[in-house]
């Protein structure tokens, strides 16, 4: 009888990526769907679910999609486990374009990649390697409701492969897949009443769909169902000025029954030049998830090319992750 060395090898592995994140993931499955795509998110602590600008803006709230007023394509690559495998990484593209009539409409694509892992058999008889990966394509649209409102929804479906038949101890492969939406608002506030700042209010409900099951249909995992609720105001700039600061702020609470209780809680903030250049710092606050560390990153701007870098902790005894996010605006 083969064993299932395959499934505690991308246990492990999943358990890893699972800390790169949020605690909320820690009891779903399909991990693609809960890591968060973006340098510039990324660098300002994960707080950007009111902030959202590129083709990020499908995961992060597909709502401000309703003020796209061009096209942009956006690219984030990540090795998740840099200190422990290789060969896991995390590859997000994006699409977003102003829709006549709608608003705004997205497509992306994620894909989450956790290496090679070896079968045994009962004497522990190598029997070969395979990869498990997890694939989502996703379709976002957003549109304004009223005045400085707006609604959005993302449509996701997300298949995992874990194992192929002939490394499981029944003779089935080791796959799932499921379905999901994103339900999400946000709200454009002129002025915060007496301080001259605007800000934004964001809402993101996601990933509401039924479990996913793999080898034993039997049992299933709730995919990381997950309630975002956040606002960013510029504190500084405007009217001409060549500096911006911007400060963020997101609060998570798992929808996942039976998960823990503790909030996540992420903030950051950025300061920019003449819409050129950014520096970026930000704290997650994750204790259960054992994430309570702070973020920085960079990015630069130039024509219709801009990059973002970020650095973000990991849980404790494991290295910071490095990610890097490009998007093209045309």
């Amino acid at each position: 009888m083969k064993r299932f060395a395959w499934a505690m090898a991308v246990a492990a592995l999943a358990t890893l990526v699972c800390q790169t994140d949020s605690w909320s993931q820690t009891t779903s499955g399909a991990q693609s769907l809960n890591i968060t795509p973006g340098g510039r998110a990324d660098a300002m602590g994960r707080a950007s679910v009111a902030m959202p600008q590129d083709a990020t803006a499908n995961w992060w709230n597909p709502a401000a999609l309703a003020w796209r007023s061009d096209r942009v394509v956006s690219l984030m690559h990540a090795r998740l486990v840099p200190d422990l495998a290789n060969d896991v990484y995390y590859e997000f593209l994006g699409y977003s374009m102003h829709l006549a009539g709608w608003g705004g409409i997205g497509a992306s694509i994620v894909y989450l990649g956790y290496g090679e892992s070896v079968a045994t058999d009962s004497e522990g008889n190598d029997l070969g390697t395979f990869s498990s990966y997890e694939v989502s394509p996703q379709l976002s649209i957003g549109t304004e409701i009223y005045p400085g409102v707006a609604a959005g929804l993302t449509l996701k479906y997300v298949y995992v492969d874990l194992a192929p038949a002939w490394a499981t101890s029944n003779d089935e492969a080791g796959t799932g897949d499921t379905f999901g939406a994103d339900l999400a608002m946000l709200w454009r506030v002129k002025e915060i009443p007496g301080t001259g700042m605007p800000i934004n209010i964001g809402l993101n409900v996601q990933n509401l769909g039924p479990d996913i099951a793999y080898v034993d249909q039997d049992q299933s995992d709730p995919i990381g169902r997950n309630l975002k609720i956040g606002f960013a105001s510029r504190v500084y700039g405007g009217n001409g000025s060549p500096f911006v600061a911007i400060l963020a702020y997101d609060f998570n609470q798992s929808l996942v029954p039976d998960n823990n209780e503790t909030s996540i809680h992420n903030v950051g903030g950025e300061i920019g030049y003449d819409n050129t250049f950014a520096v970026r710092a930000g704290y997650i606050r994750d204790p259960d998830g054992d994430i309570e560390a702070p973020t920085f990153g960079a990015g630069f701007k130039i024509g219709r090319f801009a990059t973002d870098y970020a650095s973000v902790p990991q849980a404790s005894l494991l290295d910071r992750v490095n990610k890097f996010s490009i998007s093209y605006n045309f």
